[in-house]
């Protein structure tokens, strides 16, 4: 009986070896093709970035459902989870704010990144973005814990910061005194970093922009963003308190001729400042509006410095095409908006000048008449009254601008 016993245990032995084999090959295989898997969602993600509309979304969907099947597969790794939950986030992201189906996605990225976060709840990044996504969806308990746990865990990770300081600015009007400070710390020290990124995330969620000049920091990386922000969305006099704040903005007046410094086109319903000053009537039009051969001409006294002109135009077209007006100051030529469509349209330039007497004048430079449909038409541009903006005398007193 010993005998038999001592043969049957090498027996066994090999059995277990075997079974485990099979069992560490399953598994294996099982790992193979969760890592498979995750590297299609990835490049439906990466294809998706790259792709606009129907195709974006469709490519996020994809890349969810992959993300889905490497969990099922692998459950307790938490990196499936989470790209699960930012595809759904990127997802959100392309949908209409505050609606039924971006609110749904949300909160399938909250309900991602909450397992994510279940199976390693260190993780100050997987604890940011649970935080952020709790926040679009509503659950604002547990945001709050979530982004403390965030800001515990990883203080000095800049990319869970941003984050942490985007939480905070989001909901800068319910924020205690306390908290303010604790985003404006966040803010200030980002910003040095990622400028770009901070200006970006304060104009976009602050709603008051004396707000966000109060909070960014005197750093002239910082404080060139900013000028360059409000100048692209042509709030010029917001422009000229920057310069005022922080003087090292200030650009070299030109001694001679003059530079063009932004141009645009007012939208909707937008009119000039009303703080601007008319300058007219226009000259050399025949019956207010301007023909081919014409010149429209209005002499504008500039103050040295930056100013800007505001120029109402209605086109009126032939022929299928619309008139092209070219426009000059003291025979500089300035880079209006074109003529695109019907009713009115306020172009804007903001220059810097060496100041003085300068004609502004204005040609049709495809102007013409056609027969259309049994009668006469003319491609031709009416001129409304110039509005001159600059800033006030008070505002750069003591310094040259």
């Amino acid at each position: 009986m010993l005998v038999k016993r001592n043969k049957q245990a090498p027996l066994n032995t090999r059995g277990l070896i075997f079974v485990l084999a099979i069992v560490g090959m399953g598994f294996s295989a099982v790992m193979c093709s969760a890592d498979v898997l995750q590297r299609v969602g990835d490049d439906c993600m990466a294809r998706a970035l790259e792709a606009t509309g129907d195709v974006r979304r469709q490519l996020l969907l994809q890349a969810v459902e992959t993300y889905r099947l490497a969990h099922r597969l692998e459950p307790w790794q938490p990196h499936h989870a989470f790209k699960m939950g930012y595809a759904y986030e990127s997802a959100a992201s392309t949908l209409t704010p505050l609606s039924i189906d971006s609110q749904a996605a949300w909160t399938s990225a909250a309900a991602s990144y909450g397992q994510a976060v279940l199976r390693h709840p260190a993780n100050g990044g997987l604890q940011a973005a649970l935080a952020w996504a709790a926040l679009q969806k509503g659950d604002l308990i547990s945001s709050r814990r979530a982004v403390h746990a965030a800001l515990k865990l990883a203080p000095d990770y800049p990319d869970v910061r941003y984050i942490v300081a985007r939480w905070y600015l989001a909901q800068w009007e319910a924020l205690s005194a306390e908290d303010q400070q604790l985003a404006v710390a966040l803010v200030q020290r980002g910003a040095h970093e990622l400028p770009q990124v901070y200006v970006e995330a304060a104009w976009q969620l602050l709603k008051n922009l004396k707000t966000v000049q109060s909070i960014l920091p005197s750093d002239p990386n910082v404080r060139r963003l900013l000028l360059n922000k409000v100048t692209e969305h042509g709030l010029f006099a917001d422009r000229w308190v920057e310069q005022r704040d922080h003087p090292y903005l200030r650009g070299q007046v030109p001694t001679n001729g003059l530079q063009v410094l932004a141009q645009g086109q007012l939208v909707g319903h937008q009119e000039a400042p009303p703080e601007s000053t008319t300058v007219g009537p226009w000259t050399g039009m025949v019956g207010r509006w301007l023909s081919s051969g014409l010149t429209a001409k209005v002499d504008l006294d500039l103050p040295p410095g930056e100013v800007v002109l505001y120029v109402p135009i209605l086109g009126e077209p032939a022929g299928g095409a619309w008139p092209s007006l070219s426009v000059t100051l003291g025979g500089n030529e300035l880079a209006l908006p074109a003529i695109t469509g019907p009713g009115w349209r306020i172009s804007y330039v903001l220059l810097s000048t060496p100041g003085g007497r300068l004609p502004l004048e204005a040609i049709v430079t495809n102007g013409t008449v056609l027969q259309e449909n049994g009668r006469f038409v003319e491609r031709r541009v009416r001129l409304g009254l110039v509005h001159l903006l600059a800033p006030k005398s008070s505002l750069f007193a003591g310094s040259n601008q």
